[in-house]
Formats: structure tokens, sequence, C-alpha cells
């Protein structure tokens, strides 16, 4: 009988499926050293010799044993990043063992200034406290704010194009305590959203988006601060943040990690070292290419030839001081952005609020009858006069 490839995700396997495969006789985590229960699929004693199975996305911090009579090679994929938090008592002193004092003072503003400006409440789904409509309700809110937020950068998201199967899986996963959905609410408006997969002790940030207008404040490292947060409250050892050397990530994280492709094969079967070896330069060469940003060159090839561009704001300024002197009360019309459909108007607003450090109910809006695209933001501590300037 002639070669057999089969292909599995193991990450997907353990993260999201909650399973693992009768290959893996245990899979364990390495912080620890407990083992992890998965539900076991598919055959350990399958009688086509020539058979190869292939699990890509193994991170190098589970370890694995594979049942006998098979032989596993392991071949580098990518790296990836996480915070181990065991050396740390809480978030704080986790900022301040681990990360540069520069950053430290950046989230800790962010907080501060979120929290300032907007009456902010932070809810983790986890376990039995969401109910399905409210899970529906919310799951909608948050694939429209990272459909939005990959629109506006013109960039592909798997997660989007996969959308159906996490919102398939989620819901079960948070009530089972395999999964949790972490939101930030200004009042009742989520304006952030983060799911988050779990695995023992270690817990997996895996889908973030925010609303764009409230980017000033940087939620998305609130959001991280909240998570890692209620890790420590929660006794885990490992937050994970994945693949992918943003600046971001490297800034949050202390630990790099391998990620493996493991092929799976029976011993006498020369297909198995043959096939590890096609992967191994396979994955050579693409990192390569990633060192050298060949991926964001043909990206932006792509966009040069389909004509599009990251979907930029409108453009605005701030008209200060003496500015402010020439307006006169009667050219005023007091508006409510919500009532009145003047939703440009929400992220020159929050970038006020943030630089001067006003609470949202303290702000009036005015427009200016005499001057066409200009509004007036008076607050207790600051006025500013905005002007849109196209």
């Amino acid at each position: 009988m002639g070669l057999k490839i089969t292909h599995h995700n193991f990450f997907s396997d353990v993260f999201e499926q909650q399973k693992g495969h009768a290959l893996y006789t245990s899979v364990s985590n390495g912080f620890n050293h407990a083992n992890i229960r998965l539900e076991s699929y598919g055959d350990a004693n399958m009688p086509l010799k020539s058979h190869i199975h292939t699990f890509k996305l193994v991170p190098d911090y589970l370890k694995t044993t594979v049942a006998a009579n098979w032989r596993c090679n392991k071949v580098f994929l990518k790296e990836g990043y996480l915070a181990d938090l065991k050396a740390s008592a809480s978030v704080d002193d986790y900022l301040k063992n681990e990360c540069k004092r520069t950053f430290r003072y950046k989230i800790q503003k962010s907080v501060k200034r979120l929290q300032a400006c907007f009456n902010i409440t932070y809810k983790t789904f986890y376990g039995n406290n969401i109910s399905y409509p409210t899970y529906e309700t919310l799951m909608a809110v948050f694939h429209q704010m990272l459909k939005t937020r990959f629109e506006q950068r013109n960039d592909r998201n798997i997660i989007l194009e996969n959308w159906e199967y996490y919102f398939n899986i989620a819901f079960n996963l948070i009530t089972n305590k395999k999964a949790s959905l972490f939101v930030i609410f200004n009042d009742e408006e989520p304006i952030t959203f983060t799911l988050n997969f779990h695995c023992d002790t270690i817990l997996y940030f895996s889908v973030p988006t925010f609303h764009l207008d409230y980017a000033k404040f940087t939620p998305g490292n609130v959001a991280i601060y909240k998570i890692m947060e209620w890790c420590f409250q929660n006794n885990y050892d490992v937050f994970d943040m994945g693949y992918g050397g943003f600046e971001n990530k490297v800034n949050w994280c202390n630990a790099r990690y391998k990620y493996e492709h493991h092929v799976l094969f029976r011993p006498k079967n020369q297909w198995g070292t043959i096939y590890t070896g096609f992967l191994n330069y396979k994955y050579q060469l693409i990192n390569y290419l990633l060192s050298k940003n060949v991926n964001g060159m043909v990206k932006q090839l792509k966009t040069t030839i389909k004509g599009k561009k990251e979907t930029p704001a409108l453009p605005y300024t701030f008209l200060l001081g003496a500015d402010l002197q020439h307006i006169k009360e009667a050219d005023l019309v007091k508006i409510a952005i919500e009532h009145d459909n003047e939703y440009l108007l929400k992220k020159p607003l929050h970038d006020f609020l943030y630089w001067n450090t006003e609470h949202d109910t303290d702000v009036h809006v005015y427009r200016l009858n005499n001057m066409p695209q200009h509004y007036l933001f008076k607050g207790k501590k600051a006025s500013a006069l905005l002007q849109f300037t196209t």
C-alpha cells in the first residue's frame, strides 16, 4: 500500500477541543509536571506501516510521550512568547520584576487614565456566570469589533475567517472552565474583548480586540494587565501570548518557547525521515524569508495591486488658547453624540478626555453654527475647539 499522510493541529486539539490523539500516551504541563487530561481520539494500532501523522503547533512546554512502536521527529516551526508568573506574587510584582520601568509606567498610566475618564467595569465570563443569550449578544459585538479593526488595517485575520467555528465551540468551553471571555465595559458598552483558552495552569491569550475610538487609552494593554491579574488570583502559572514577535509581546513576556511540528511514523518507515527533512527545509526557508520581511513586502505589493489602503480616520486638530476667545455663546448648540448621530466625534472626544484626565460625564459638546466642521469640548478642567480638516 502507498504512503499516507494525515495532518493534525495539536494546538487546536489540546487548547480548543480538549482532546489528544491516541498516538500520544501522555501530555503534561512542563511548568508543574501535571498530566493533562484529554479526550482520546484516533487509533495507535493502525495496520498501515507507511502511514505518517503530523501534528503542527506543538508548544515545547507541553511534554509528550508517544505510543510504543512509533517514532516522533520534532521540527522547529516558530517562536512563541509567554509570561512565566511563578516567581511573582501579583501582576504589579510581575511588572516590577520582569518589565522595563518605562513600560511599567505606561501600563499603570493606561489603567488609571481609562478608569479616571469612564465608568469602567471588568468582567471575566468563566464557568456558569454567563447565559447563552448574553453570550450571543456579546459575541455579535465582538465579531463586529474584530471585523472593523481588520477592515481598518486592510488585513486578513484567521479568527474572522473561522468565526463560526469559534462561536460554536466557545460557549461550552467557557461554561466548562476551559475558556474565558474577558470584557471591558464603559457603562453598558463593551469596548474590549479577549477570548482565552485554558489548559491546566496555562492561560492562552488567544483572540483580542478593542473599540478603535478608545485607542488612545491602549485598552489592549489594560486587558492584558487585568487578565494577568486574574491569573494570579486563580493560581495560574503561565500567561501565553502565542507566536509573532510583536513589540508588545516582547515587552510583556519574560520567556520564549518553541512551536514544533511533530512527525510520527513507524521506525522502519523511511518516508518519515524523508518527510521530516522536507519540513525542516520548509520552515527554515519560511523563517528566513520572515526575517527579511518578505511577507511585509508581499502584503504591500498586494495592497498596491488591489489599490487598497488602510482606512484612515477623518483628520482633525485641536485649536487651543486664543482661538477660544472668539467663540460666542449664541453660536453654540449643545449636542449629545449618541442621540445626534455625531459618531465621528467619539474618537477626538476620547483623545481630549485622555489628555486632560476629564471624565466623560463632565464634558459638554457643542456645535458651532457659524463655523462648519468645528466643535467645542468644554470640561471641568479644560476646553478645546475641534476642527475637522477635510
